[in-house]
């Protein structure tokens, strides 16, 4: 299943508050792999390229090229795989829930025992 997700403008320093989009590298309809750039960024001490958070194809471009940007503020669309059920356990694991229970009610036994 394919989910839309934004990507947001990072903070590249802890006095970072803006920046400014320079050039878009990847447009709409483009393939992104997971760190590679996808817009050069101007702040007021670096020039840098904007890596990809994400695995997928670009969607829309937010933000335009000349634009200065709040961190935090979504820059694109991209969709991606939804990693769906693969990590949740599979149905009918409980037996390990089970387990403990009854090692609970053996420890109660013992302690029965143990007070006779």
């Amino acid at each position: 299943m394919k989910i839309v997700t934004e990507i947001v403008m990072p903070q590249l320093a802890e006095s970072l508050v803006s920046a400014t989009i320079d050039k878009w590298l990847k447009q709409p309809g483009d393939t992104i792999e997971m760190y590679e750039p996808i817009c050069e960024i101007i702040t007021d001490k670096v020039n840098a390229e904007l890596p990809s958070t994400l695995e997928g194809i670009i969607v829309k471009i937010l933000v335009g090229a000349g634009e200065n940007v709040p961190v935090g503020t979504p820059v694109c669309l991209v969709e991606v795989e939804e990693e769906g059920s693969a990590a949740l356990p599979p149905a009918g694991t409980s037996s390990g829930a089970g387990n403990g229970s009854r090692s609970a009610q053996g420890a109660a036994a013992l302690s029965s025992v143990g007070a006779a």
